[in-house]
């Protein structure tokens, strides 16, 4: 009797830890891939399609679907632009506690890199 009113407490506390560390692994990795997007973005003057495809490519192909990177380009250098990534958490991890009222989908992790401007947009490097 006992393991009918214990085993789905239990359950639900092994499925929270599960979930909830493959959440906090999917957003170190969103937020390393956007550090990485506005380092490129500000130390080589890379252009946004360069940027988003390295962001895309430090997500994995399992993370990237279905997101979104925004960039704010900066003008001129010492100015702030910044690398925004969007990934659905449905990509992170299954939908595992759900029947307890947290559910994953429509959301989203979100991890911001702005950064100081480095150089000159669409500049090169001189020899």
């Amino acid at each position: 009797m006992e393991l009918v009113l214990v085993l789905p407490i239990f359950l639900t506390l092994v499925f929270a830890v599960v979930e909830f560390s493959l959440l906090s692994s999917a957003r170190t990795r969103a937020t390393d891939a956007a550090r990485h997007g506005a380092r490129l973005l500000c130390i080589s003057g890379a252009s946004s399609d360069d940027v988003r495809q390295a962001v895309c490519g430090m997500l994995g192909t399992h993370l990237s679907r279905h997101c979104q990177v925004d960039i704010q380009r900066a003008e001129h250098v010492g100015q702030i632009a910044s690398v925004h990534v969007q990934v659905p958490m449905q990509n992170a991890t299954p939908d595992l506690l759900w029947f307890a009222g947290f559910s994953v989908a429509r959301r989203f992790i979100h991890a911001d890199a702005p950064m100081v401007m480095e150089r000159e947009p669409n500049a090169t490097f001189a020899d």
